[in-house]
């Protein structure tokens, strides 16, 4: 049997998916109204179980994004463009580090 690790550094939310799920899940807990202590009980169960596996999936590719950014060298503000630049799968495609190399210089 094998199993993939990945160890990340303390307090970079953005490279942390679990973070992420936190975040998505708190969001939509602050939406809903709650007057009783049983009743936000009840709600922070249901906003846990809400989220879809597919924007779980999406936290996980956008972690390995941030991560492959700061692989290559990018920081910040760049980084952080390059990965909402993304196209490609795990990774910071050729164009968008040549659109970065451009913006730089």
């Amino acid at each position: 049997m094998f199993h993939n690790s990945i160890f990340l550094l303390k307090f970079h939310c953005e490279l942390d998916p679990i973070e992420m799920y936190w975040g998505w899940c708190k969001h939509w807990y602050c939406k809903i109204y709650k007057v009783k202590f049983e009743d936000a009980k009840k709600v922070a169960q249901q906003c846990l179980n809400k989220c879809p596996v597919k924007v779980i999936h999406q936290f996980f590719n956008q972690s390995w994004w941030f991560m492959d950014a700061y692989h290559k060298g990018l920081i910040g503000k760049v980084a952080e463009w390059a990965v909402c630049k993304q196209k490609s799968h795990r990774r910071v495609g050729q164009c968008t580090m040549m659109s970065v190399d451009t913006m730089l210089t």
